[in-house]
């Protein structure tokens, strides 16, 4: 065989396996912003009822920050989307990555916090919840930081300060907040 076949051969192959890698990606050719409407509708499709669109929502936000496509906002419904379809692991990764990308952004710790409280990562959850609560006070969910640290601290057996968490988030809102004993019964 001659060098020119062997180059050929091998240009071949190589062509062959790059269009199969392309075309296995229907979403290869889209563009950000078809991509961006596809993965809203089917996170509101989602919502509305429909539990495996979350899945396909969260494909296609990890396509978007793959592509290089990844703003505050994409992290943001990534987030959400593994969130609503209870993929706890999952959307604790995302908000590390999230988390990279925009280091001092409170609410991606806040909700990294809470997912580690549903994960029963105590330890973890309370470095969070530490970290948001003195740099959170005029943000919306302060009182529920301090409601989830005190959740955190309740089942770390720190039931003093806990209360003392749960006593001050019930001053900040007009919600009936639960005890602890309670919440964990549900």
């Amino acid at each position: 065989m001659n060098i020119s076949r062997i180059i050929t051969i091998v240009l071949t192959i190589g062509a062959i396996a790059f269009l199969v890698l392309i075309l296995s990606d229907p979403y290869f050719f889209a563009s950000t912003k078809k991509m961006r409407k596809n993965a809203e509708a089917k996170l509101e499709e989602g919502i509305m009822g429909n539990p495996t669109a979350f899945k396909e929502a969260s494909y296609f936000f990890n396509s978007l920050i793959d592509q290089g496509h990844g703003d505050r906002q994409t992290y943001d419904l990534l987030y959400w989307s593994y969130r609503y379809d209870k993929n706890f692991i999952e959307a604790e990764e995302a908000l590390n990555e999230a988390l990279d990308a925009y280091p001092d952004d409170l609410g991606f710790l806040y909700h990294r916090a809470e997912m580690r409280l549903e994960l029963g990562r105590y330890e973890e959850a309370l470095e969070d919840y530490n970290a948001v609560i003195p740099a959170a006070g005029s943000e919306s969910f302060y009182y529920d930081a301090l409601y989830g640290r005190g959740a955190v601290r309740y089942k770390l057996g720190q039931e003093k300060e806990a209360e003392a968490d749960r006593v001050k988030a019930q001053a900040l809102t007009q919600d009936t907040l639960q005890t602890y004993t309670v919440f964990f019964k549900e």
